[in-house]
């Protein structure tokens, strides 16, 4: 039996599934995220899947074919400025371009509370590269590409040797137009890697070939920021690993919705930002093919977060300019918009004497106050343990005990500074939370002019499923998915993904344009697929089993934003730039409604970008024939009272064991679903079913199209 693995390291606990070679779920398992050590909680989350089949460690890692792994180290390294010493070396006079950036840099990332004062608010602080480290060197190319100012040898003589002195662990490479002409970069990078061994080495022309002067540097720099410690973890995981028993090469999943390889990752760690969140949303859209549900709202309430993706059509949406903790880099990722709502998030009073939940989290360490290891703050865990929704002895599966006492005491803290009594206080932060959260759907849904009763939930996470039913009909959404395993579902969801790889380059280009520019354009895209071929070839798959699909972000002149319009017609064809077009105004009208473009502004092409797939050898989720409607009073083992908040009371509610529900079985509501990872609250206006998969499918009543 051959076995597949997939590790997501969160917040607070990091997950582990192990698939089949039937495509059957043969184990999930948590252990506590060591922050410190992420490899720690990588090994023993696989020996406590070991351990839950009867079997050693070394014989699970012995038979698994691929070990597919999310991690946070590069996010955690920007966002606790715990990178390596970075250098930057750019063009002379543009020294300061990182640190002036541009004023977006303010409000960047920041939630709509946050930028309610601009003018108090100030940039990044500290930068991810000090000034100190900032090195300027004699050399200039033009916008067409053309070497005005020839490299000078002296000034990077210089600076590789102040790089020497100063202990300089990685350096990034930033030239003025160098994604026209990288030769000036290259060059300097080869001077820095043959004089300076064992220092991380990037240029901007190779990891972002993009215009945009700030970004690019920005996204080169953050780069270098977190190479050495994201490689490091990596290598000494893969060391581990090999130690016990595994004999493939280790697979990451990455923030474009995929997976790849550490030579790429060596190249682009940036890629594995927020891998973990993009995970769930790929399980999301496995399921969503299965049900026939081709619009989806993901919601992911983990232990520190709650975060939201919209799938449409079937297929996740990029963000081509995300923020990193307020950094703008041109990495694209799939958008996961965030907010500090999850099991850990420590509820409070503020100086207004009002009652808050989040951001700030407990995390693992010291974690909420009922986990008992010191932490003494109430958090979204300790409120549902003291609504009555979570159990002191069925905690992830009966493994950890919850000491109720202390939840009770940690609440009523902050009760007390608000004349609430400890029910009170955990009432209203129940209700805070979900409005947290369902207004972060709303935004993300509007935003792009979307209505979220178009759309269904799919639940997961740790905590999500405990306040699900509640977004549902704040949202007017009818329909809710909670998977089987939600509280490791992003580990799962890199399971149903492949390799997956990118191209892009900047190339500006208005409509009409000459027959020969439109060749170039189309020269461009083979020379993407190329490199990328090239990549496959050295990874080892096959020819026949790439796939590529070419992309043109145009936009409408003097816009900020651009449309990646897929690029189906042949260059050589009369009619092909009128297609690309047509395929842009329609995608244009269908965003922003019929007639909103304005064409007498003309249309541009600002880049050309090429997505490389290829399958992997993964066998497909195995469901089971769902015999039904069936009655779940054999899964039941006895009643609980809960808080109702549409009720304002307590009332007496069905507790089930999750492990055995069968396919088919109906539910009703008030009721509680508990299983390894998570809890299931049915209030009185949802009901469930359990269906082949083991998942939950959740219906609201009365809810208003």
């Amino acid at each position: 039996m051959s076995y597949f693995i997939g590790i997501d390291i969160g917040g607070t606990f990091t997950d582990c599934v192990v698939l089949d070679s039937d495509g059957r779920i043969a184990a999930i398992a948590k252990s506590p995220t060591r922050r410190a050590k992420p490899d720690e909680g990588v090994i023993n989350s696989v020996a406590a899947a070991a351990r839950r089949m009867g079997i050693e460690p070394a014989a699970l890692l012995g038979d698994c074919r691929f070990f597919v792994h999310g991690c946070t180290v590069a996010t955690n390294a920007i966002v606790e400025r715990k990178g390596v010493r970075t250098a930057l070396v750019t063009t002379r006079g543009h020294e300061d371009a990182i640190f002036i950036g541009k004023a977006s840099q303010k409000v960047a990332g920041r939630t709509e509370r946050e930028m309610n004062h601009q003018s108090h608010l100030d940039k990044a602080d500290p930068p991810i590269v000090a000034p100190r480290d900032v090195h300027g060197i004699s050399e200039r190319i033009d916008s067409r590409g053309d070497v005005v100012v020839e490299l000078n040898e002296d000034d990077v003589s210089r600076a590789v040797e102040a790089l020497r002195r100063d202990g300089i662990e990685s350096v990034a490479i930033s030239f003025l137009w160098s994604f026209q002409n990288g030769d000036h970069e290259r060059r300097v990078r080869e001077r820095v890697e043959r004089e300076l061994p064992g220092v991380y080495v990037c240029a901007s022309h190779v990891l972002a070939p993009l215009i945009g002067e700030y970004e690019r540097t920005a996204t080169t720099v953050a780069n270098a920021y977190v190479g050495p410690r994201l490689i490091g973890y990596l290598d000494r995981l893969g060391d581990r690993l090999a130690a016990g028993g595994y004999r493939y090469p280790l697979l990451l999943a990455h923030c474009m919705g995929g997976l790849t390889t550490m030579e790429e990752i060596r190249l682009r760690p940036l890629l594995t930002l927020d891998s973990g969140p993009v995970s769930g949303v790929l399980g999301a859209r496995y399921f969503g093919a299965v049900y026939g549900e081709p619009d989806i709202i993901c919601a992911d309430m983990g232990g520190t977060t709650f975060d939201v993706a919209l799938i449409e059509d079937g297929q996740y949406i990029l963000d081509e300019e995300p923020v990193i903790d307020r950094y703008t880099c041109l990495i694209p990722k799939v958008a996961v918009e965030s907010v500090g709502a999850g099991g850990g998030s420590i509820v409070w009073c503020d100086d207004n004497k009002l009652l808050r939940v989040g951001p700030h989290s407990a995390g693992a360490e010291p974690g909420p106050a009922c986990y008992g290891s010191g932490g003494a703050a109430p958090t979204v865990t300790d409120v549902n343990l003291v609504l009555g929704y979570l159990s002191p002895e069925a905690f992830l599966g009966g493994e950890m005990r919850l000491d109720r006492a202390a939840a009770e005491r940690a609440v009523q803290a902050v009760g007390a500074k608000l004349g609430l009594d400890c029910l009170q206080a955990a009432a209203g932060a129940f209700r805070i939370v979900n409005a947290n959260m369902a207004d972060l759907i709303r935004r993300s849904s509007i935003d792009r002019g979307r209505d979220a009763r178009d759309f269904v939930l799919f639940a997961y996470g740790g905590a999500g499923a405990l306040h699900i039913a509640y977004l549902a009909r704040d949202l007017g959404v009818s329909k809710v998915y909670v998977p089987s395993f939600a509280t490791v579902f992003s580990a799962l969801g890199m399971l149903t993904g492949g390799i997956v790889h990118a191209s892009e380059r900047s190339s500006l280009a208005a409509f009409p344009m000459e027959p020969g520019r439109w060749r170039e354009l189309g020269g461009m895209f083979q020379e993407l697929e190329q490199n990328l071929g090239k990549l496959f070839e050295r990874e080892g798959i096959e020819p026949d089993a790439r796939r590529h699909a070419r992309f043109a972000h145009v936009k409408y002149r003097l816009q900020p934003r651009a449309l990646a319009v897929p690029v189906t017609a042949d260059f050589a064809q009369a009619d092909s730039q009128d297609r690309l077009l047509a395929a842009f105004q329609k995608q244009y009208a269908a965003l922003y409604g019929e007639n909103s473009g304005y064409g007498a502004a003309s249309i541009e092409i600002v880049k050309c970008r090429v997505e490389a797939s290829a399958d992997m050898v993964l066998p497909r989720l195995a469901a089971a024939p769902a015999i039904g409607p069936r009655d779940a009073s054999p899964a039941k083992k006895g009643e609980r009272d809960i808080y109702l908040a549409e009720l304002g009371a307590r009332v007496p509610a069905s507790i089930y064991d999750g492990e055995r529900l069968a396919p088919g079985m109906t539910l009703g509501g008030p009721a509680v679903i508990e299983r390894m990872g998570d809890t299931i609250l049915l209030p009185g206006f949802a009901g469930g079913v359990v269906d082949g998969f083991g998942n939950i499918v959740i219906e609201l009543q009365a809810v208003a199209k």
